[in-house]
């Protein structure tokens, strides 16, 4: 069970490392509360979503949990592969991001968050407002909503899963606003691939 919760919060706190070294890269500051919001918000995004996992997992009969667990994590690891193409194509083709019509314009903006980090800053202050860390840190959160909901079939803990979440959050996000100020010019641009091939051998082993 903790090399399933290790893999999957591993998986999960990447991005948020590679957010956090491109803006200390580009000088954009974080406060301590910030960053404690920020953590905060993605955990409990993905206690909520392993919850969610966990009351699907009592309405399908076992015989098929295993096979929907396996098939989904494979699913998203292959996705993540694909992640850094993605996002790069968003980045570069930002008339698709203007074609997303959205109820709320807000969504969209956390789309443009999702696909560049940088997005976030919008007013280019280098201090993120209260407003622009939680459209940030629910920016980050796409992927806990998505991964908690099938990593629920793993039967982990979730009290577990989510402290370890955010302190690993908590430690990836300094590490790279550290790296970021001091190794701007070297520090890494996306390791989703990673993230990836982190949910498939979660996968293989529930399989």
């Amino acid at each position: 069970m903790f090399l399933h919760i290790f893999l999957l919060v591993s998986a999960l706190c990447l991005d948020t490392f590679v957010a956090s070294a491109a803006y200390g890269a580009n000088q954009v500051r974080l406060s301590w509360k910030q960053i404690l919001a920020v953590n905060g918000i993605c955990s409990l995004c993905l206690g909520i979503s392993l919850l969610f996992g966990n009351l699907l997992d009592r309405i399908i009969p076992e015989t098929f949990t295993r096979e929907i667990c396996f098939f989904s994590l494979l699913f998203l690891g292959c996705l993540k592969l694909a992640d850094s193409s993605i996002r790069q194509y968003l980045r570069h083709h930002k008339e698709v991001r203007k074609d997303i019509h959205f109820t709320f314009s807000q969504l969209r903006f956390i789309i443009n968050i999702y696909s560049d980090p940088m997005e976030a800053d919008a007013d280019q202050s280098h201090c993120l407002s209260w407003k622009e860390a939680i459209f940030f840190s629910l920016a980050m959160s796409i992927d806990s909503l998505i991964a908690g909901t099938m990593a629920a079939f793993l039967k982990i803990s979730v009290p577990l899963t989510v402290a370890a979440t955010f302190s690993m959050g908590e430690a990836f996000t300094y590490l790279g606003l550290f790296l970021g100020r001091k190794i701007s010019s070297r520090c890494p641009k996306d390791l989703s691939f990673i993230g990836g091939a982190l949910f498939i051998i979660l996968a293989i082993l529930k399989r």
